[in-house]
């Protein structure tokens, strides 16, 4: 296979109506609504000439709760379908807490659910042993209580994502804590390499002479600081 027969067959043409999406078309349907104020776009009167007009013109939208697309049927809801809705049966109770903080109800339900999966897989082993041909209800059982984990797992994403971004957000207010802090660190290293050159060579001080009078003024920062009672130190 050549380089461009596998850069040409990464992505779908687009489709043949694409071409009628021109800047003279757009004017035309511009002009047919001004000539019909207040009529709906699926309702204007286009020429026999101009049908290829009608691509330009948005569907409506679907009607219902559901919609079909690629085999499959989805909800216009952006919602967790209800187990009951599918036929199984939901093993762990529903809670509508305010705000949504059901979290820690959630997680709760999680442990009871695993304990039963749990004692549940030890009964099929004691089954086999036993009764070999009573086997299929436990592990129906088993089926039930994996949908409902992950069902309840499924609800548990909201939260999930929320804790996922709050974490993000602490580490990027704390990276950029940690990135103004050095660019103080850096302006004050900066400051006092200015300060040593204008003192250098404008006030005519030697850098010996610089560095007594730093160290001079802290030395007396350090004795004026307040010890104890918060009385002020005096040097003699």
């Amino acid at each position: 296979m050549s380089e461009d027969t596998l850069i040409s067959s990464l992505y779908p043409p687009p489709p043949p109506y694409v071409k009628f999406f021109t800047s003279e078309n757009l004017d035309k349907l511009q002009q047919l609504r001004d000539a019909n104020p207040g009529q709906p776009d699926t309702s204007l009167s286009i020429p026999q000439e101009e049908s290829h007009l009608e691509f330009l013109i948005p569907p409506t939208q679907p009607t219902g709760e559901t919609y079909r697309s690629f085999g499959s049927l989805w909800n216009f809801a952006d919602k967790i379908p209800k187990l009951e809705d599918q036929g199984i049966p939901q093993l762990y109770r529903d809670v509508a807490l305010q705000g949504g903080e059901d979290s820690q109800f959630k997680i709760d339900e999680l442990k009871k659910l695993l304990k039963s999966l749990l004692l549940n897989f030890l009964e099929v082993t004691g089954v086999m042993g036993i009764a070999p041909h009573e086997f299929s209800t436990k592990l129906e059982h088993i089926r039930t209580l994996l949908i409902n984990i992950h069902h309840l797992l499924n609800e548990y994403r909201p939260h999930q994502s929320r804790e996922s971004l709050i974490l993000l957000l602490e580490n990027q207010i704390e990276t950029k804590k940690n990135e103004i802090t050095e660019i103080e660190k850096t302006c004050k290293e900066v400051e006092d390499k200015v300060k040593a050159l204008v003192e250098q060579y404008v006030d005519g001080k030697t850098p010996k002479e610089t560095d007594d009078q730093e160290a001079a003024n802290d030395e007396t920062r350090l004795t004026e600081e307040p010890v104890g009672d918060g009385r002020v130190t005096e040097t003699a």
